[in-house]
């Protein structure tokens, strides 16, 4: 029987020298090829359990023998190509097809090219047409595949979607003197291996498994609610109405790891919530438009549809993702977060390449003076294309140089119209009428040279898929030769490293954190030719407008003020811990600049005193107390006696080690810490106090074994802002409930009776016995079980071997009295109930037993 061989290598052809060989020798040949098999096919079964198991492929390399794949848990699989014997040669190396960073089909690195074109693994979509009547959706552009044929086909969607695959030329399969090769596509999930000997079809490893759940990460966390938190800005167009939103991303952890998230649709739950009550469902809040998974992580790239400005003062909008699997329709959800959006409603065309650092002027909405001076030059002989002129200013956001091209706003498009008239200087002569409009475009007309001088407009508008959110009129004038260009703007850069918050002083102190040292400014002399009169004169006075900062951080200019240089620096900046955002920005790069603008920038450039730093506040919370701490970062509640009856009470210091005694908070935070319940979660509620005298309490019993809530210790900086440690109090049931059998005979001449309630057990915190036989124990007396307001409900069902319905109503349930009287009939086998019993605690618990009843036969009622 021939062997197939299902390995991830090419073994190299086995060569046997002169014309015979010994049947002993051929023997060794074919075993050592059978040994090569059996360690190819190990080697892949091992390869299959890590990924079933939940491993990631993180890399797929060549080796000098062939093939190497190294997976998320760290260990390596190198698929070697295999060797002839002593007068064969050595195997080949392995080969490898995958997607590059870009999207794009490679064979060892190398972009593969079909006519002469790179090609991609996933199509694109098309570029967005001109604004208009709205029309059909485009389809995806076309990709390409690596097909088991051995050929790449061009892939792409008909009119009915679907997806029609053509067969190209190109082949992509090695030649039969090549080792092996793998195409590695994890956007599709699976790893194909082709060229091993032996086998008749290449060999196909998923490198997916089924999804079991999905849980969101928390990038940003909301102080309020204590939800994962994403944000939007939505684009408001003139008519009101959403037309656009920037994008936010929502980043899931997959379990397991390499779950294949191609098998669902997905799709976003959206809602509003409120405190205490439950919120409307909304569910046209927020669309997907592109999602991607890298080592176990989701994310998610996600679009506003519907603005959150109606929403209550108590009313909060949360979100959630849910799939659908597409071949066994079973949904899974993740958990929810909170969606925030700012509406930005006031927007203005503007040339930014005039801006600097911030938008003194936009373009004006109404037709121009005459006086006006010009936008921009148009050399009569040249043409202009407006676009390079049109920008949109977001007038609600500051800095104030802010636009929708710099928030990558999708969509965002500018049309342009040449207005009929518009009167020269002299009041007659139509300024139109010497140029042309040709879509953005722009050029004089056959009047040529006459046009030098004239001053025609043109009405933009800038468009959010095809929505209109600003106008603005461009003044043009026509010259003979291009203006000389603006000179780059030069930047001075200090930087200010990595600040730590808790070494902040008051502005009052008067230390400066760092400053623009005079060398470097006399530098800036030295390479313009300038002198202090001179950069007087040249430059403007920064205003308020050319200073921007982040609140809480001052910025103060020397160098206009101090000409002469007796001061330290040139510029310095500082900062007030009670106002600079800490906790909100941790490990992000900030800025604060101050321009000075040039009177003519294409003699000399704006200069830019540019402020650069990290602000880091690396708080140390106390340890969980090693005394009570389960676990990682758990403490377990059982209660405590308060004025004599049982109470699942806490103390939150005890939580702590040493019960805080000693902890001091750093520096710029308030001393005392506070305890919250993080927001969402009923049953339970802490006292109002700091720390050392807050206690944490049930306010609803126990149903189960446990109820575990999430408990943030909260620091609060001078700022305001809320450093927090999270960890785990779990609430455990003080009391354990269980029924003793109870046994009922089959008597002729009377009823059988028993007593359910002195079946019941009660075992009380250190799992003594506090109640049984129907009455509390000396034990149950030390915990004022008596007092405790506790009562039992009791039933009576059927049992796995014996229905309700067979014991024909004769066997009864009063109180906890059990009564079994049959009619008569001699019973041939023993029969079982099940008896419960609930136990109800106020405000502690409610726990639930089973216990079994057994009816004994009449033979056996006799023994």
């Amino acid at each position: 029987m021939k062997k197939k061989i299902y390995g991830a290598l090419v073994l190299g052809s086995l060569l046997l020298s002169g014309g015979m060989v010994s049947c002993s020798d051929y023997d060794d040949d074919i075993n050592s090829l059978n040994e090569r098999v059996d360690g190819i096919e190990k080697t892949l079964a091992d390869l299959k359990a890590k990924i079933e198991a939940g491993a990631v492929i993180t890399k797929v390399e060549n080796t000098a023998n062939g093939v190497k794949v190294t997976l998320s848990n760290g260990e390596s699989f190198e698929l070697t190509n295999g060797k002839d014997g002593a007068d064969g040669a050595d195997g080949k190396p392995g080969s490898t097809v995958s997607v590059d960073s870009e999207g794009y089909w490679t064979i060892d690195g190398n972009r593969v090219t079909v006519g002469g074109k790179p090609i991609k693994a996933e199509g694109e979509k098309g570029d967005q047409g001109e604004a208009g009547t709205p029309g059909e959706d485009g389809k995806d552009g076309k990709w390409y595949e690596p097909n088991e044929d051995g050929f790449w086909y061009e892939c792409s969607y008909n009119e009915e979607g679907e997806v029609v695959k053509t067969k190209t030329d190109s082949q992509w399969i090695p030649a039969t003197d090549e080792g092996v090769r793998v195409v590695y596509n994890p956007a599709e999930g699976y790893m194909l291996i082709y060229g091993a000997e032996g086998a008749e079809e290449p060999i196909r490893i998923d490198i997916t498994s089924d999804l079991k759940s999905l849980a969101l990460i928390p990038y940003v966390i909301d102080s309020e609610s204590g939800l994962s938190e994403i944000g939007f800005y939505n684009i408001i167009a003139k008519d009101g109405k959403v037309a656009e939103s920037t994008d936010a991303k929502a980043h899931y952890r997959l379990n397991p790891a390499n779950a294949d998230v191609n098998a669902w649709e997905w799709s976003m739950i959206d809602r509003t919530a409120q405190v205490r009550a439950t919120g409307d469902n909304v569910n046209d809040l927020l669309v997907i438009s592109d999602k991607n998974v890298d080592a176990g992580e989701l994310t998610v790239t996600l679009k506003s549809r519907k603005s959150l400005e109606g929403l209550a003062q108590d009313q909060i909008a949360i979100f959630a993702l849910a799939g659908n699997n597409k071949t066994t329709g079973e949904q899974i959800v993740s958990d929810y977060g909170k969606v925030v959006s700012e509406d930005l409603k006031n927007f203005a065309i503007v040339n930014e390449s005039l801006g600097g650092g911030a938008f003194a002027s936009e373009y004006p909405t109404t037709e121009p003076a005459k006086t006006a001076a010009a936008d921009a030059k148009l050399v009569y002989n040249e043409s202009l294309d407006l676009n390079t002129l049109a920008w949109t200013w977001v007038k609600d956001l500051k800095p104030n140089n802010v636009t929708l091209e710099g928030l990558e706003i999708d969509g965002l498009t500018y049309t342009f119209e040449k207005p009929k008239t518009y009167l020269g200087n002299d009041g007659v002569t139509n300024q139109q009428d010497f140029v042309v409009l040709e879509g953005s475009t722009v050029k004089v007309n056959e009047y040529g040279t006459a046009a030098i001088g004239r001053t025609p407009i043109f009405l933009a508008k800038a468009l959010v898929n095809g929505k209109e959110v600003a106008s603005g009129y461009i003044k043009l004038e026509v010259v003979e030769s291009a203006p000389a260009a603006d000179k780059e703007d030069e930047i001075l850069t200090v930087d200010c490293g990595i600040i730590n918050y808790q070494a902040l002083d008051a502005l009052a102190a008067g230390t400066q954190i760092k400053g623009l040292e005079w060398t470097i400014v006399n530098q800036f002399y030295a390479k313009y030719n300038l002198t202090v009169d001179k950069f007087r004169a040249a430059y403007n006075e920064p205003t308020a407008a050319n200073v921007v900062a982040e609140a809480g951080v001052e910025l103060t200019n020397n160098w206009w003020n101090d000409q002469s240089g007796t001061t330290t620096d040139a510029a310095t900046i500082d900062m007030d811990p009670t106002q600079v955002a800490v906790v909100a920005k941790l490990g992000q790069k900030r800025e604060a600049t101050i321009t000075f603008e040039s009177k003519d920038k294409k003699v000399y450039p704006n200069v830019v005193v540019k402020f650069v730093y990290q602000i880091e506040d690396n708080v140390t919370f106390p340890e969980l107390n090693p005394d009570y701490k389960i676990g990682e970062n758990m403490v377990q509640v059982k209660g405590r006696l308060v004025v004599d009856k049982w109470t699942m009470i806490s103390a939150i210091k005890e939580h702590f080690e040493n019960y805080l005694v000693g902890y001091t908070t750093p520096a710029n935070h308030n001393k005392d810490l506070v305890a919250s319940l993080k927001p969402l979660q009923t049953g339970a509620s802490i006292t109002s106090g700091v720390a050392t005298t807050q206690d944490i309490q049930l306010t609803a019993p126990l149903t189960g074994d446990y109820r575990d809530y999430v408990v943030y210790l909260n620091m609060t900086l001078a700022n305001g802002e809320i450093q927090k440690l999270t960890y785990t109090v779990r609430f455990a049931s003080p009391y354990a409930v269980s029924l003793d059998e109870l046994t009922l005979k089959t008597l002729p001449a009377e009823a059988s009776k028993a007593d359910l309630a002195k079946a019941v057990v009660v075992t009380g915190p250190l799992n003594e016995i506090i109640y049984q036989n129907g009455v509390v124990t000396s034990a149950g007396a030390t915990y004022k079980f008596a007092d405790s307001g506790y009562s039992f409900d009791y039933d009576l069902t059927g049992s796995t071997t014996d229905s309700w319905e067979s014991f024909g109503g004769n066997l009864t349930l009063t109180g906890s009295q059990i009564v079994w009287d049959n009619d008569g009939t001699e019973l041939q086998k023993d029969k079982f109930a099940t008896s419960k019993v609930t136990l109800t605690v106020p405000n502690v618990v409610i726990n639930n037993a089973e216990g079994v009843v057994k009816i004994l036969s009449s033979a056996h009622s006799m023994e």
